[in-house]
């Protein structure tokens, strides 16, 4: 299934696994959202952005999407209960940067625009803010010519893959330690496999 700049999910699942270890990022889910303080609760304008661009870089083919899971509410919550007031700042900030480029280059918020014209928008920005900084001096730790972007992907794709939805129906979830298999056939049908074991 293509995303944002071609990659299929386990190229994206893959990449977001690099920059952050899914261990320590919290779950969030619509109770967390109800027990967020006031004074960092998202909005309806904010939370319509974060569902659309969620749903563009994971959208719904044949298996659920970033919407099915839940990803958005998950998102806007964390805002709320886990990200630092720089973070949160950072990543409002990465998101009303798509919003205004979609003012600029469509006359309309990305909230209005088809699915297909938010596809075509999203993935020139995801190829442009995604090209390495360039004072990236550790190949350890990727740097991105917008790194609030980047970090709004990658969190968008890792509560996705964390959700059960992905682990039924994107991922094969084994359970840790598992058995021993020193070799498994990869097949058209075979998935990643989802838990901490493919960590």
């Amino acid at each position: 299934m293509a995303g944002i700049s071609g990659m299929d999910r386990r190229e994206l699942l893959q990449r977001a696994l690099l920059l952050v270890g899914a261990s320590l990022l919290p779950l969030g889910d619509q109770a967390h959202a109800d027990s967020t303080p006031a004074k960092t609760r998202i909005g309806p304008r904010e939370l319509a952005l974060i569902t659309a661009v969620a749903d563009t870089i994971i959208p719904k083919t044949d298996t659920p999407g970033a919407v099915e899971a839940g990803v958005p509410q998950t998102f806007a919550a964390m805002l709320g209960t886990w990200a630092s007031p720089a973070r949160r700042a950072d990543l409002i900030e990465a998101f009303d940067k798509i919003d205004q480029l979609a003012k600029q280059k469509r006359g309309r918020s990305f909230t209005e625009l088809t699915p297909g014209e938010r596809h075509e928008l999203l993935a020139a920005h995801d190829a442009a803010a995604l090209q390495p900084a360039q004072n990236n001096s550790s190949p350890l730790i990727p740097k991105y010519a917008d790194p609030a972007y980047a970090k709004l992907k990658e969190l968008i794709v890792m509560l996705f893959y964390l959700s059960e939805s992905a682990l039924t129906h994107e991922l094969v979830y084994e359970h840790t330690p598992g058995a021993w298999r020193p070799s498994v056939p990869v097949t058209p049908e075979t998935r990643n496999v989802g838990g901490l074991s493919s960590l």
